[in-house]
C-alpha cells in the first residue's frame, strides 16, 4: 500500500508530467470501461481511480464523459434559467441595475 506522503508525490507528479502512467495513451478495453464504471459509481474520485487505471485524470474524464456516466443525455445539468432576474455584482443591492459596479462595468464596455 501507498502512505499519503508518497501518495500526494505520485499526484504531483502525474499532473506535471513527469513521469508517464503505465496505460496512458493505450486504447481502453471493455474490462478497462467497466472497471471505470464500478469505481465511479461506488464514488471513487478521479483522481483515485487514474491512479488505480494508470491512467491520466485528463482521460478518465473523457472516458466519463464519453460513457455518459454523469448521465446529462437523461439530465442535463447545464441549463440557463431564463425566468432568473438579474442580480447586481456587490452582492448588496436589490438588482444590477441599481448596482454601482454593474454601472462602472457597462460604462467602461461602452467607452471601449
Amino acid at each position: 500500500m501507498i502512505n499519503e506522503e508518497n501518495y500526494t508525490d505520485l499526484i504531483k507528479r502525474m499532473r506535471r508530467k513527469t513521469f508517464r502512467l503505465d496505460r496512458e495513451g493505450d486504447y481502453w478495453t471493455q474490462e478497462d470501461r467497466e472497471q471505470l464504471t464500478r469505481l465511479f459509481h461506488d464514488g471513487v474520485g478521479l483522481t483515485e481511480i487514474a491512479i488505480l487505471l494508470q491512467r491520466t485524470e485528463q482521460a478518465i474524464n473523457q472516458q466519463i464523459e464519453k460513457m455518459d456516466l454523469y448521465e446529462r443525455e437523461d439530465n442535463p445539468s447545464r441549463r440557463r434559467r431564463e425566468d432568473r432576474e438579474p442580480t447586481c455584482l456587490c452582492g448588496k443591492c436589490a438588482l444590477k441595475t441599481a448596482c454601482r459596479l454593474y454601472r462602472d462595468a457597462q460604462t467602461c464596455k461602452e467607452g471601449a
